[in-house]
């Protein structure tokens, strides 16, 4: 039974938001082991937050990971728990923000609409759904309560898709997608570590194109693999394929944005 919930939102932590959303979990389920992976998401940033929630399953795959960036609550989006191949369980809105989440957890096995008369017999309070329907549902799983009984099954066809995809190989490059730059500066690429042999990107160095920039860049194990103040391509810890500066900021010194796309090419 999964007993560790890792809660990510863009609730921020000058509120009473994600400490009452600890209560509810709590008091619901005492043996639930909650684990804070993110609060600072900006606001309405599903991209972030999706990027944000894969690294956690990517990092801590045998658990339930409770999601919440959800600029759409109480418009009638539904409220999800995903079930994924790998055993990790997604709870959040169908907004897009958990599917990168499921696609690192080797896709989704079982999609359910969580029914709020399931959870607790009051209405939901329409702007609150993270403490009303998704907390509870994530302590209910906590306890061992089959995802089936929250709700009931929807088609994977049906969800919203995520903020962004997977990257594509083909002619010996590699179509792909900057997802997020991290607070050091470095950007990282939809592109993950299983995917680099076969995508014929374990070479000894790199060649990107993102907008106005064009570079080669040695492909290392750390940062300081090279020197000071120069590039570097890593696997950092989410998993994901990132241009770094050692010492030093990538989005500062590239300029690549969040959101644009990029070509990846092995240089042997």
């Amino acid at each position: 039974m999964q007993s560790i919930i890792c809660f990510i939102s863009d609730f921020g932590l000058d509120d009473t938001w994600v400490g009452v959303c600890h209560a509810v979990i709590h008091r619901a389920c005492p043996q639930a082991h909650i684990v804070d992976l993110g609060h600072n998401i900006p606001p309405f940033d599903t991209r972030k937050g999706a990027a944000t929630a894969a690294a956690g399953v990517y990092q801590i795959p045998d658990a339930i990971h409770l999601v919440v960036v959800d600029p759409g609550v109480g418009a009638g989006r539904r409220n999800l728990c995903l079930a994924t191949k790998s055993g990790a369980l997604l709870v959040g809105p169908d907004n897009g923000v958990l599917m990168p989440a499921a696609d690192r957890g080797g896709g989704v096995e079982l999609a359910i609409e969580i029914d709020s008369s399931k959870i607790d017999f009051r209405s939901p309070l329409a702007t609150f759904h993270a403490r009303d329907v998704l907390a509870p549902a994530a302590a209910a799983l906590a306890c061992g309560v089959d995802a089936r009984s929250l709700g009931h099954p929807v088609a994977v066809s049906e969800l919203v898709a995520g903020p962004f995809g997977r990257c594509v190989g083909g002619d010996g490059a590699v179509a792909c997608e900057v997802i997020d730059v991290d607070r050091f500066g470095s950007v990282r690429f939809n592109i993950s570590a299983e995917e680099l042999e076969p995508l014929g990107l374990k070479t000894r160095a790199l060649g990107i194109a993102a907008g106005h920039t064009t570079i080669e860049v040695p492909f290392g194990a750390t940062f300081a693999d090279v020197r000071e103040g120069e590039p570097v391509m890593v696997i950092d810890s989410s998993g994901w394929l990132t241009l770094a500066l050692n010492k030093g900021s990538a989005l500062e010194r590239y300029g690549i944005e969040v959101g644009s796309t990029a070509t990846v090419r092995g240089v042997h």
